[in-house]
């Protein structure tokens, strides 16, 4: 055997070696991120179930209700960074997989300049509307809960650099330090007050206290990442604006599959459809939540392994992630039909028309979102977004069209039926094809910054 052969066996063993022992790392912190994910879900359930009851009580039905709907723009926080937070979990991923401190700091510095412009828009607004509005009435928990998204926009970035950094468990934390304090603030001015804003200022206050804190943490464990210039490159800027801007056409994309459902069962099938889909959603949301949670730290390290040429451990993730996501969704799926209409009824002590068939079309659905997790996270990962995009936007719209038709025959069961339907014969293939092609192609391919080089260039 030649000394270059030699050479060679030992660089591979060298790499299979190195290979091993990231894999190892990522396993560790992929089930760290996930465990701590699911814990901060429960701990939001209970501290729903406890609260909630206070609060009618408290506030009654219509302070109740202005506060509810206050709070419920909360979901919009991520919308309103307008993708940069999905860019930066790639980004960072991908030049603290090259070690590239410099170009993480710039990703970071770029999407806390795009966030703290939108949050400066957002609370010229909210001071517009104070001063042609009337600041003492209706609209103040509103403006409240503006002025609170405004300032969490940019100070979210802490938890997105977290999870590109594998360390989902540290925003896990945080988060968890957000729903306790929003439990101790509510149950505490429960005793004081009856004002709906001092309720809804809670709620915002506590998440911008643990988003500083989290912020606050990643610049005291990693000062390499701390922007060191108040002005920040135009090319830093753009460059996250760019892809993030992809992000969020595609988490709009996706958000309109189910988003609309209220509506068109409030138009198509009258107020009790309403109330029925209100919670049929809220049990797919709920279950969403936790395969979100749980998977959600995937999509940097297949960013990391794809740059590693870890094509391996790639495989084996997307496959064995797969099996054991749906495996856990078909167990839940299968509690939900045999025990969700008793348990449904204890918790609401009413009849909101929720039967088997509509369960039915709730678990489906939760086996789908199973299904093309996993997938969508590794094309997260790749940035492959514009091919998802289109994707999503055709089933969109072709769910869309078959609501219509399905809910005449089914009922409010039909609306969801039409997304099930669209989403396992068109987007669950189509990604599919596309993370099996990527797949096919990834060992004898570039490394993933190569890769997504080429493409740029051409």
């Amino acid at each position: 055997m030649s000394s270059g052969s030699i050479a060679g066996q030992a660089i591979r063993q060298v790499d299979r070696a190195s290979n091993a022992t990231l894999a190892r790392r990522r396993d560790r912190r992929i089930m760290a991120s996930a465990g701590a994910g699911v814990f901060q879900r429960v701990a939001q359930v209970v501290s729903t179930l406890i609260v909630m009851p206070l609060l009618i009580r408290v506030l009654g039905p219509t302070q109740f209700g202005i506060w509810g709907a206050a709070v419920s723009l909360a979901w919009l926080a991520s919308l309103l960074d307008v993708g940069t937070g999905a860019a930066l979990v790639t980004l960072v991923a991908r030049s603290i997989a090259l070690q590239d401190a410099n170009d993480a700091r710039r990703h970071i510095a770029g999407a806390l300049s795009i966030g703290a412009a939108v949050a400066l828009m957002m609370l010229m607004s909210a001071l517009l509307a104070s001063i042609l509005g009337e600041p003492h009435g209706r609209v103040t928990p509103y403006l409240i809960a503006v002025i609170g998204l405004a300032l969490n926009v940019p100070l979210n970035a802490g938890n997105n650099v977290w999870m590109a950094l594998q360390k989902g468990y540290v925003s896990g934390f945080w988060e968890l330090v957000h729903t306790l304090l929003t439990i101790a603030g509510l149950v505490g001015a429960a005793l004081f007050t009856t004002d709906v804003r001092a309720y809804v200022a809670v709620v915002y206050g506590g998440l911008l206290l643990s988003n500083l804190g989290s912020l606050v943490h990643l610049w005291v464990r990693h000062p390499e990442l701390r922007p060191r210039k108040l002005l920040v490159p135009l090319g830093a800027i753009r460059e996250v604006a760019g892809s993030g801007i992809l992000y969020f056409l595609l988490t709009v994309a996706g958000g309109l599959t189910y988003m609309l459902d209220n509506v068109l069962a409030l138009e198509l099938l009258g107020p009790a459809a309403s109330a029925s889909m209100t919670i049929a959603l809220r049990l797919g949301v709920a279950a969403g939540g936790f395969i979100i949670v749980t998977t959600q730290p995937i999509w940097p390290a297949f960013t990391e392994a794809a740059e590693k040429a870890d094509w391996r451990w790639v495989r084996r993730t997307l496959l064995r992630g797969s099996a054991v996501l749906v495996g856990c969704s078909a167990v839940g799926s299968a509690l939900l039909l045999v025990y969700g209409e008793r348990l449904l009824s204890w918790w609401l002590h009413t009849d909101l028309g929720i039967d088997r068939g509509l369960l039915w079309a709730v678990a489906v659905g939760i086996l789908v979102h199973a299904l093309i997790r996993i997938p969508n996270m590794l094309l997260n990962g790749l940035a492959i977004i514009r091919y998802q995009i289109v994707v999503y936007c055709t089933s969109t719209l072709l769910g869309f069209a078959l609501k219509f038709v399905l809910a005449r025959y089914l009922g409010v069961a039909g609306i969801l039926w039409a997304t099930n339907v669209t989403v396992l014969l068109l987007a669950l293939p189509a990604t599919i094809w596309r993370t099996s092609r990527w797949a096919t192609q990834c060992g004898r391919g570039p490394t993933l910054s190569e890769w997504a080089g080429d493409r740029i260039a051409h």
